[in-house]
Parts: structure tokens; C-alpha cells; sequence
């Protein structure tokens, strides 16, 4: 039998702070070891305490405009190679991500599947959006900010504040 599994989504520096954070607090809400949670992540900024990581190829060339171009269908290909690999492997139960723009396509392939998805926005916003969060908005089951000042773009979204 699959082992059950929540899929947490983040980048570095402040995505993986903010995700570090919220893996403490979830792991003293929910005693239960039934649960596993699994990293996903950009360019190896795993964090240990995980059941497990795994690393996704960025989509994009944050220097270079071009060299995104020529990578980004193959990038695609090998992230979604290794989603089916996840879907296989685990029971998925839901994905929670603090960005960057890799949970999109995470998230969107989960969410096909009728799994719950969860965003929290950056706190690092305060009165503009994130490209991440525009999108994220649409797609996600539960959107969380950490700023109240957020509720004007995004009306619906939950406020949680900082983690």
C-alpha cells in the first residue's frame, strides 16, 4: 500500500524559511505518523528534516531570457517525469507551496488528479502580487496571505499571518 503524503512546494531563501516554519508548526498539530511529508524543491535547497526531498529542474534562467527559451520543454518533460514518479511511488494527498513558480506546474498536475492544493503567499508582499500567487489564486483550494494588506487583490484569500 502507498504511503500517504502532503507535498511541500518552495524555493529558497524566503520560500524555504516560511516552509521550514510551516513543516514545525504542522508537525505539532498532527502527531500522527501515518502522514509523511516530502520536500520538493529548486537547485538542491532541501530541507533535511523531510521524509524525503526531491529536486526539480528550474523552468527558467533567471539570467538569461534565451537559454530559457531552448531549455524550458525539455525542463518540463523531466519535472513532469518525476511527478509521475511521485504519483506512482506515494498517495498524495494534498501539495501546500510558498511559491516560487515551480508549484504552478506542480499543482496543476496534482490538482488534475483531485488532490487539495494549498498556497500561501510570500510575506514578503505587502501591496503587490506575485506572479505565483496571480496564478496560484485560480488554481488552489485553500490561498493564504501573510499580510492583511493583500486582501485587496485577493479577496477571497485567507488570512493567516506570518509564520
Amino acid at each position: 500500500m502507498k504511503k500517504d503524503v502532503v507535498l511541500l512546494v518552495y524555493g529558497e531563501g524566503g520560500h524555504k524559511a516560511q516552509m521550514k516554519r510551516l513543516y514545525n508548526l504542522m508537525l505539532k498539530a498532527n502527531q500522527s505518523k501515518d502522514l509523511l511529508y516530502i520536500g520538493v524543491c529548486e537547485n538542491s535547497n532541501t530541507i533535511n528534516e523531510l521524509y524525503e526531498n526531491y529536486t526539480l529542474t528550474p523552468l527558467r534562467d533567471k539570467h538569461n531570457n534565451i537559454r530559457t527559451i531552448f531549455k524550458l520543454p525539455k525542463n518540463i518533460l523531466d519535472n513532469i517525469k518525476l511527478l509521475f514518479s511521485l504519483k506512482k511511488k506515494y498517495n498524495v494527498v494534498s501539495v501546500i507551496s510558498t511559491g516560487p513558480g515551480i508549484s504552478i506546474l506542480i499543482s496543476l498536475f496534482f490538482k488534475t488528479l483531485g488532490k487539495k492544493i494549498i498556497f500561501i503567499e510570500t510575506w514578503s508582499r505587502f501591496e503587490t502580487q506575485s506572479m505565483t500567487g496571480k496564478v496560484m489564486y485560480k488554481i488552489a483550494d485553500k490561498f493564504y496571505i501573510q499580510n492583511k494588506s493583500l486582501q485587496k487583490y485577493y479577496p477571497k484569500a485567507i488570512y493567516g499571518g506570518l509564520l
